[in-house]
């Protein structure tokens, strides 16, 4: 460098050493200062005690992106971002942490990713499940998630075996053994256990939606429907709750509303089988709803079409017999509705309808017994299978088997209806057990006042005790309500003339 260029260097370089001529700058001490993945989650801790979560989940974000950032900062953010039921996010940290982490931590990322991709309508859900649990065999949240897979298998033991070692996983461990007590059939304990994970004040999705659930199953299905609605509202994204939620407004016979959630849930999903089961359901109930407004030839025209667009579709024909089941044309019922048992014998559904058809419409209580037995057996914990099993059993002279399955369903908790009553009257006084009987009709009487039915069995269970008063005045109000038995009217007029009962 000549000397004038250093002296032009200089003079251009001078004004800035005048500014601060007795500190200069030190670039290496900056480096130092600067923020670390551990100081930024200690950061987010206090935040998060404070209350203030939009403040950690910020800061955890910042860690998580720096690249020294370990895996449980991912881990940490994703159990953050799922409490704010952010749960695209939520899973997205726990990919991320399930990537860099190993053993028991990587079995926790990917239990709990795939827990929320059952909820979200993942398809993939399994698949997580089995990686999280190759991770940590016996890892809380590996078991939790494959006791929700074995349970939708159908493979209760294994499920509820898994649940158990779930334990320390919280409300989602809780979760996952309600749902593997209601895939073993026990839906009075999977509904206590529901409740003890958050499920009755909508604290834990999956808890909630199982909740809901069982409260369907047991016939409390618009019981179910205000705390959907409160899961809908606080997780848009809980794919699991829009389905129960289809299937909670079908079961109330809001089909047209039913569509909607279903259709919802289908365009959320990612390769979910259910959610596609889901929506056909709903276009069933929406087409049988016609039949509630009394025009059954409109259900009938649109289940034929759907049925003739798709002829294996064993829900199309389920809803289809029902619509000839509304019309009283029983035999075209029971053609559609063998069809779909042969198509899908596991319907519980199916059977249950072709029992019924068989018995209400076709009063052929012995060709009912099977069909409403496989009903039962498919859905153990639905009170109207088997109480229509039980009626089936009684009108088909089975009566200590028909009183066995009738208390079942009377000693239910929460049971109101006065079917099953009536039925176990009916069975008593098969079996000539006729106080029994009484005390049955009179809580069928409780429910429904004025029942032809239940006077009938009332006057015969009087009948048996030889208490002519009793029968006359429960014989006459049932003949009032339009009984037209002649065996009944008969004894009604010898008792009335005077004649003892023998």
């Amino acid at each position: 460098m000549t000397h004038a260029a250093w002296l032009l260097a200089l003079l251009v370089a001078a004004p800035a050493a005048a500014d601060k001529p007795e500190k200069p700058q030190k670039p290496a001490a900056g480096a130092k200062s600067a923020v670390s993945a551990d100081d930024l989650v200690k950061q987010a801790d206090e935040k998060a005690a404070a209350g203030d979560k939009e403040g950690a989940k910020a800061l955890l974000q910042q860690a998580a992106a720096l690249p020294t950032a370990g895996g449980e900062v991912s881990l940490k953010l994703g159990t953050l971002l799922q409490s704010t039921n952010d749960l695209d996010g939520a899973m997205d940290a726990y990919k991320a942490a399930g990537a860099k982490l190993t053993g028991p931590a990587k079995g926790e990322a990917l239990g709990r990713l795939a827990l929320l991709q059952e909820t979200r309508g993942i398809g993939e859900f399994a698949a997580t499940a089995d990686a999280a649990a190759a991770a940590d065999k016996d890892g809380p949240f590996p078991s939790a998630a494959l006791a929700r897979v074995r349970a939708r298998e159908g493979k209760a033991d294994e499920a509820l075996a898994l649940a158990q070692k779930a334990a320390s996983a919280g409300p989602d461990g809780q979760a996952a053994l309600g749902r593997a007590q209601e895939a073993k059939g026990s839906l009075a304990e999977a509904e206590a256990t529901y409740k003890a994970a958050g499920g009755a004040d909508g604290s834990n999705i999956a808890a909630t939606v199982g909740y809901a659930r069982v409260l369907r199953r047991t016939g409390r299905a618009a019981e179910a429907l205000p705390l959907l609605e409160k899961v809908i509202a606080a997780a848009p994204g809980a794919v699991e709750a829009y389905k129960e939620s289809a299937r909670a407004k079908i079961a109330v016979g809001r089909g047209a509303d039913a569509l909607g959630d279903a259709s919802t849930a289908a365009a959320m999903a990612e390769n979910d089988p259910d959610a596609l089961r889901v929506q056909q359901e709903a276009t069933v109930a929406k087409a049988l709803a016609y039949v509630a407004q009394n025009q059954p030839d409109l259900a009938i025209q649109d289940l034929t079409e759907l049925r003739d667009k798709n002829p294996d579709l064993a829900l199309a024909r389920v809803g289809l017999g029902r619509a000839y089941a509304a019309k009283r044309q029983p035999d075209q019922a029971i053609a559609e509705l063998t069809k779909a048992v042969e198509l899908d014998p596991a319907s519980a559904e199916a059977q249950y309808q072709l029992g019924y058809v068989q018995l209400i419409l076709k009063r052929n209580a012995a060709a009912a017994v099977g069909p409403l037995e496989k009903a039962v057996a498919a859905e153990p914990g639905n009170l109207d299978y088997r109480t229509q099993l039980g009626a089936a059993l009684a009108a088909s002279n089975q009566p200590d088997r028909a009183v066995e399955e009738l208390t079942k369903v009377t000693a239910a908790p929460g049971y109101k209806k006065a079917d099953a009553w009536l039925y176990l009257g009916q069975a008593q006084v098969n079996a000539k057990k006729y106080k029994d009987a009484i005390a049955s009709l009179d809580k069928a009487a409780a429910i429904a006042p004025d029942n032809m039915q239940v006077e009938t069995f009332l006057a015969w269970s009087y009948f048996g005790l030889k208490d002519s008063k009793n029968f006359l005045e429960h014989g006459k109000k049932a003949v009032s309500l339009g009984q037209k038995e002649a065996n009944l009217v008969g004894y009604l007029t010898r008792i009335e003339k005077g004649e003892p009962i023998k």
